[in-house]
Parts: C-alpha cells; sequence; structure tokens
C-alpha cells in the first residue's frame, strides 16, 4: 500500500487539493464578505467568454454528448473489468486501478469546475439588490391585479402569433436562438449584469429523456452551455432558453434566473416570446393567488384568457402528466437536495419567490 501511494502521489495531491479549493471557495462565498459578489463580476465571465464562446458554434450539445460517452464507455468498463478478474484477474485488477486513478483525477476536478462556474454565485448579491426592487409582503389584490395585467399582455399577442392544428404556439420557423439572445441583450441595457456575450443555446437531442426527468432546461457548469428540452411545449421553450442564458451571466438561483427570463421576453417586443414569458410568469402567479386567494379569483383570471392561452395550458398539463412517474421523483428530490446544499433553503420551493420579484418590479414601474 505504501508503494501504491508513493508511485501516485502526486495523484492523491491533486485529489485533496482540488477537493480542499473547491470547499474552501464555497466556504468563502457564504461568509458575505464581499467575495461572491466580486467573483461573479470580475471573475466569471471569463467562463463564458472562453469556454462558452469556443463551445457555441458546435451545432449539439457537448454536456449531452461528453455526458452520454461517459456513461456508455463507463457501464462497459466495468463489465469488462468484471469479466477480466474471473477470467485474467492481473488484467482485470490493473484496469481497476486505472480506473479508480482516473476518477481520484475526474472527481476532484469536477467539484472544483462546479464551484467555479456555479456554487460561488450562489453567495452573490441577489438581482433585486442589482436592480433595485423592494421585496415585501403584498396583498391577495396586488398579486390578483398582476395576473390580470399579464392575461391582457398574452391575450393582446394571442392573435399575433403562429398556431399549430391544435391551436397552440408553434416556433417551427421562428428564428429562436437569435431572437432569445437579442431579448437578453436588450434587457442588458437595462440591467448591465446581463449585457455582453451570449454562447448560442443547445436543444438536447434526447429531450424526451429530459421530459422523464420533469427538466425543461440544464445549465451545464463544465461546457458553459445553455441546454433545453426541445420536446416540451413550444410556449415553454423560449422562456426556457432565456432562464438557462440568464445562468450563463451568474444569475444561478432559480427564482432569480426564471424571474430574468420572464423580464426578457415580456420586454423584446416579439409576439412570440412576449407570449412566451407571460404565460410561464402567469403560471407562477396564478398560482400563487390559488394558494393565497383562493378557487374563485383564480377561475376568474384563467377564464380571462384567450382561447389559444387556455389551449395551451391544457397541451402542456397533459403532456407533463405523461411523466408523473418515479424517476421524475427521484430527480426532483435530487435537486431538492442540490438547492437546499446551495443555500437555497426552501429547496424546489424557491421557484415560488419569482412572484415576489415579479411583484416588486411591478411597483417599480
Amino acid at each position: 500500500m505504501k508503494n501504491y501511494l508513493k508511485k501516485h502521489k502526486k495523484v492523491f495531491f491533486w485529489a485533496a487539493g482540488a477537493t480542499l479549493a473547491a470547499f474552501f471557495l464555497v466556504w468563502l462565498s457564504r461568509r458575505d464578505l464581499g467575495f461572491a459578489q466580486w467573483y461573479a463580476t470580475a471573475v466569471f465571465p471569463i467562463f463564458p467568454s472562453t469556454i462558452g464562446r469556443l463551445m457555441s458554434p458546435i451545432p449539439f450539445s457537448v454536456y449531452e454528448f461528453v455526458l452520454s460517452i461517459l456513461i456508455l464507455g463507463g457501464v462497459g468498463l466495468l463489465i469488462a473489468i468484471a469479466f477480466l478478474l474471473v477470467r485474467r484477474p492481473k488484467t482485470g485488477k490493473r484496469l481497476a486501478s486505472g480506473l479508480f486513478l482516473t476518477l481520484l483525477t475526474a472527481v476532484p476536478a469536477v467539484l472544483l469546475m462546479l464551484s467555479l462556474t456555479t456554487s460561488i454565485n450562489y453567495g452573490r448579491d441577489t438581482f433585486a439588490e442589482a436592480a433595485g426592487y423592494e421585496l415585501r409582503d403584498s396583498a391577495v389584490e396586488e398579486l390578483e391585479s398582476l395576473c390580470y395585467e399579464l392575461v391582457d399582455q398574452i391575450n393582446e399577442v394571442s392573435g399575433q402569433i403562429p398556431t399549430d392544428q391544435m391551436g397552440c404556439l408553434t416556433l417551427r420557423d421562428y428564428p429562436l436562438h437569435q431572437k432569445t439572445k437579442a431579448a437578453m441583450q436588450n434587457l442588458g441595457t437595462e440591467h448591465p449584469t446581463l449585457s455582453g456575450y451570449y454562447p448560442d443555446p443547445k436543444p438536447v437531442t434526447f429531450s424526451w429523456g429530459m421530459s422523464h426527468l420533469r427538466l425543461t432546461g440544464m445549465y451545464s457548469p463544465f461546457t458553459v452551455e445553455a441546454n433545453y428540452n426541445a420536446h416540451c411545449p413550444d410556449y415553454e421553450i423560449a422562456y426556457t432558453i432565456c432562464h438557462e442564458l440568464a445562468h450563463l451571466k451568474g444569475w444561478i438561483r432559480e427564482d432569480e434566473a426564471g424571474f430574468i427570463a420572464y423580464l426578457a421576453c415580456r420586454q423584446s417586443g416579439e409576439p412570440e416570446l412576449v407570449y412566451s414569458g407571460c404565460m410561464n410568469g402567469l403560471s407562477y402567479a396564478m398560482n400563487a393567488l390559488y394558494r393565497a386567494g383562493g378557487r374563485d379569483r383564480y377561475n376568474a383570471v384563467y377564464g380571462s384568457l384567450s382561447e389559444t392561452a387556455k389551449t395551451d395550458f391544457r397541451v402542456s398539463s397533459a403532456y407533463w402528466r405523461n411523466f408523473e412517474t418515479k424517476v421524475a421523483e427521484v430527480s426532483n428530490a435530487v435537486n431538492d437536495g442540490y438547492l437546499k446544499a446551495n443555500a437555497q433553503q426552501d429547496g424546489v420551493q424557491s421557484y415560488g419567490r419569482m412572484v415576489d420579484l415579479m411583484l416588486a418590479e411591478r411597483r417599480s414601474r
């Protein structure tokens, strides 16, 4: 054992050093000493400007491709090791040792990269602070007014958007990537933290699998890509892309990224994006209204929607019911644990705080 440790001491030193560095940086970002805010504005932008820019021209999700290769290769390697340990023990042990050393090198690198491109940014100032919004308790009537304001915007653009044979929004011939990036850049003129370069968003080839995990989008902290589920209803897609692009500007908290996506779409001037942003924003606001104001207020708001919007909501509800499985439950539990581990103590319920941001932005107008 001593000879083994001595022979591979560089690997062990790297593993210990990288792991300690990753945890130290996250700990430092939670100490509220200004480190996380400095890092988010001065250091983090390097990653989307370099790695993100490098990955952008590649027409598929590099993250999905690499992840698929690793999963398939890992399973194949484990089978080969098991076979060799029975038939050729020495060869099997050498292969197992090589795999162990590879993991010992790779896992700390993954932890460190995750800290540098994601975890530290959880400690930055909130978007409400950066934008000058006042977050406070709101009366049910104010929430109801927000819902009707969104309904008015949805109804106004419903007649301007292309629809499919079911009467739902379709983005089949829409320059989605160009328009969503333009919407984010436009919002950046008002909020400087969102200005600058955006890599191209990437549709996931195995989007059907993402639906089984109840995911509409996924930010890759390793390839710095904005990946999205191209299989889900179209009205959710543009909003999701802007959500993932917000992560690429260092806004990692889910409620904040969701609010930024809503704001970018709503202010884009593009009927398809306005519809997508307001529909998703209304979904959050109506759920909050149902909990706070009861079924009657909720039904009244829903009843005032255009037929296009009602159809989209019905089709979306039916679509996601197909994926209410144990896999989805596990995915939700993992996501909940991850959020709580990163200082979002409400877990998946933190998505609901987006409504507070929507109300604060409305008051600021």
